[in-house]
């Protein structure tokens, strides 16, 4: 965190760093299959978690009421991960690394999570 700003200096001038390597080195195919495939998961993830959410807290306040609930939701979780199926299935290299680059920060959150416990 920057002292003054209260911004995550380092992380924001790691993102800049690995865009600008990210952009210098791949076709514009390539960053579309990359960045879409973390877009598109997810945004499926947070719909997946509507349902999760009033499973476990029903009684929980609804500010806002899901369109077409659960119809709508599902339908867009599933398209999601047909999307994403595909997306592996005809470009596994840019798809697959940044599935990797995703599932290498698992570890990294659960270091954070223990740290912050003890």
């Amino acid at each position: 965190m920057h002292p003054r700003y209260r911004t995550p200096a380092a992380a924001i001038v790691a993102q800049a760093i690995w865009s600008s390597v990210l952009v210098l080195t791949a076709t514009a195919d390539t960053l579309v299959n990359y960045t879409g495939f973390a877009i598109v998961l997810f945004s499926g993830v947070a719909v997946v978690a509507l349902f999760v959410l009033r499973r476990k807290e029903p009684d929980a306040d609804r500010p806002f009421r899901a369109w077409g609930y659960p119809i709508a939701p599902a339908i867009y979780a599933m398209a999601s991960l047909l999307i994403l199926v595909n997306a592996l299935y005809r470009a596994p290299g840019p798809t697959g690394t940044g599935a990797l680059i995703i599932a290498a920060g698992v570890p990294v959150y659960a270091l954070f999570l223990y740290r912050r416990k003890s």
